[in-house]
């Protein structure tokens, strides 16, 4: 489902945090595309580790979602003081289309914190559905039966409510295909030996998606020149655009093997293009290409991955190339949800990258502050005084305060 400007429709149009991380409150809104911008250690990569966390609680339960992130105190918000908060509360707002019936929006609410009778382990302390504005049965509270406390738990109750209703299975299984990317080098440079991994002689048109970390690269790559060439050119001439004589980077399945390498193609002498291993790849190339890949990935283009969240994908690659990683980034929002988080003004230095797109990330000593450019720079922008790139480099880039609380529209 796509606007009148050629961009998904959001899949998450609203997102309010409470306690999460360096987090204390947050309430903004998404659009196809949203840059998170911010210095180092600002609080960007907490903001899509709380929406992350409602995939993996979802793809497992609150607990074990919580134990990879060292557990609920490593989570919860400390204020100036140093004391805890005794929970945590993520509210999404998501417009979930349908192919057999009309577009429905819904609201997510999870709230997970210490026991309240002193057990040392979490519990989900509320869990709310709404679809249409309607909330969707008691069940999604904690439980209290006659005589007895109220039942405290783990487990998550979204997937058995799920079962019954085609609505809530539909923001179900988009929440839990949300891809988070934070691309590591020797990932992407690995050789992929899983098993079964291989395209040759199956009828799928998408494979497996890109790993989180960069798994597979050399497998989509493959899927996407057999299956979808014209794509892969694209990817191609990015890179050809924004690292020094590149041709092109591809995916060499091996089936007697079952296993999947990539090799570079750079242009040398007297215009011959060559082949270069991928251990002599540089860190710039691989990242470049694993960042192109997960924008442009096959499960992308069919609408299997409703949202991507990357992880400053400027790092390694040269600064006067990063304004053309903008227009990837706008090019992907033509089939998905795209969010980044980044440091970098030269990848704001692009003609298309618009005010509207970005969240200011920024925390002065009192926590994490996210939100649209507030209105000193937006008239500094309007007046013409400063480009959007030397707003964010002088350090004049800060967040409108939010006018409503955490709680607001429901």
């Amino acid at each position: 489902m796509t606007s009148a400007d050629g961009q998904a429709l959001p899949f998450l149009t609203r997102v309010q945090v409470e306690n999460y991380s360096s987090i204390a409150s947050c309430d903004v809104r998404l659009g196809p595309l949203t840059v998170l911008a911010g210095p180092n250690a600002a609080g960007k990569s907490n903001f899509l580790d709380a929406i992350r966390f409602v995939r993996d609680a979802l793809n497992s339960s609150p607990g074990q979602a919580l134990e990879s992130r060292g557990g609920l105190q490593e989570v919860l918000h400390r204020d100036a003081s140093g004391q805890h908060a005794d929970r945590f509360r993520i509210r999404l707002e998501a417009r979930v289309p349908e192919t057999r019936r009309p577009a429905f929006d819904a609201i997510y609410v999870l709230e997970v914190g210490v026991h309240p009778e002193g057990d040392p382990l979490p519990v989900l302390r509320r869990e709310e559905l709404l679809i249409n504005g309607m909330r969707q049965g008691d069940q999604f509270l904690p439980e209290m039966a006659q005589d007895f406390g109220i039942a405290w738990r783990d487990d998550i109750l979204l997937p058995k409510y799920a079962r019954e209703n085609a609505e809530a299975w539909a923001l179900y299984a988009r929440l839990r295909a949300m891809r988070f990317y934070e691309l590591l080098t020797p990932v992407l440079r690995a050789v992929d030996d899983t098993p079964g991994g291989g395209m040759t002689g199956k009828t799928t048109k998408t494979g497996r998606p890109l790993g989180e970390q960069g798994e597979h690269l050399a497998r989509v790559l493959a899927v996407l020149a057999e299956r979808y060439p014209w794509i892969k050119e694209t990817i191609d001439g990015y890179l050809a655009t924004m690292i020094d004589n590149a041709a092109g980077l591809d995916g060499v399945e091996v089936p007697e093997a079952d296993l999947a390498y990539v090799v570079g193609r750079f242009v040398g002498e007297g215009g011959r293009v060559a082949k270069v291993d991928r251990r002599s790849l540089s860190e710039g190339t691989l990242r470049l290409a694993g960042v192109l890949t997960a924008l442009f990935q096959p499960n992308v283009l069919v609408g299997e991955l409703p949202l991507l969240g990357i992880e400053e994908p400027e790092i390694s690659l040269h600064p006067p190339m990063l304004g053309a990683l903008y227009d990837a980034l706008i090019a992907a929002s033509g089939n998905t949800q795209v969010m980044v988080t980044t440091q970098s003004a030269d990848l704001l230095d692009n003609a298309a990258a618009d005010p509207a797109h970005l969240l200011v990330v920024r925390d002065d000593g009192s926590g994490t502050q996210i939100g649209p450019i507030d209105e000193a720079g937006r008239r500094l922008l309007a007046d013409g005084v400063l480009s959007l790139p030397e707003l964010l480099r002088s350090g004049e880039m800060r967040p409108a305060r939010a006018t409503g609380g955490a709680g607001e529209g429901e």
